[in-house]
């Protein structure tokens, strides 16, 4: 037996927020890596950022991308590196911590 009134939210309840659904494309190519560098600064990206990288995704000349140089791992644009340069993957996206100070 059901008694009282239907809630007036019903059909309007939260369905959560899926960072995965909104900002990876290609699950099994997909890593994430953290900055441990401060310069990159001048790009917006900051130490302690996490990086989201697309191993599939399509590159374009303009394509920001992590590059090994020497051993490390480096942060460019395609069409500033060597065509025998070793590319990771696409930078997707960048989560920046907001530090207080």
């Amino acid at each position: 037996m059901i008694t009282g009134f239907p809630s007036p939210a019903q059909g309007y309840e939260d369905h959560g927020f899926d960072l995965n659904t909104h900002y990876i494309k290609h699950p099994a190519s997909t890593i994430f890596m953290t900055v441990t560098s401060s310069n990159y600064t001048h790009m917006g990206i900051y130490c302690g950022d996490l990086l989201i990288i697309d191993r599939a995704k399509k590159l374009t000349p303009n394509s920001l991308v992590i590059y090994e140089k020497e051993g490390a791992f480096v942060i460019g644009r395609l069409f500033s590196i060597n065509e025998q340069t070793v590319v990771t993957g696409a930078i997707t996206h960048v989560i920046h911590t907001v530090k207080e100070k």
